[in-house]
C-alpha cells in the first residue's frame, strides 16, 4: 500500500488518480471477506467449496466492474492509468488468493 502510494505520488505524479486510495482499500477488504467464506466452505465439502468459489469469483467481478463504472464516470482524467492499475491489482490479488486458498484448504482437509 505504502509502496503504491509512494510510486504514484513521487514517480508518476501525472498518472495519479483520485480513486487510487479506494483501490487500496477495496481489494484487501473484498479479498479478505471472500477468503474467509471460502475457508468456511472448504471445511464442509468439496461441492460446497466449488459453488462458493464460483460465486465469489462472480461477485468480485461485479463489485470491481461497479467500482470501475463509478470511477470512470466520475473522474475526468487518467482513465487509462486507473484501468491498468485495477487490472494489475485484480490479477495479482486473484493469483495470490487462489494460491492461498488452495494451500489452506489442503491443510484443512488433511
Amino acid at each position: 500500500t505504502v509502496i503504491g502510494i509512494a510510486t504514484f505520488t513521487l514517480l508518476f505524479e501525472n498518472l495519479y488518480f483520485e480513486a487510487f486510495p479506494f483501490l487500496l482499500i477495496l481489494f484487501p477488504i473484498v479479498s479478505t471477506i471472500i477468503y474467509i467464506q471460502l475457508l468456511k466452505a472448504s471445511k464442509k465439502s468439496l461441492a460446497k467449496f466449488n459453488v462458493v468459489f464460483m460465486l465469489s469469483f462472480m461477485l468480485k467481478l461485479i463489485i470491481y466492474a461497479g467500482f470501475v463504472g463509478i470511477v470512470i464516470s466520475a473522474e475526468a482524467g487518467n482513465k487509462n492509468a486507473f484501468v491498468i492499475t485495477l487490472l494489475l491489482m485484480y490479477l495479482i490479488y486473484t493469483i495470490f488468493d487462489t494460491k492461498a486458498i488452495i494451500d489452506d484448504s489442503k491443510k484443512l482437509n488433511q
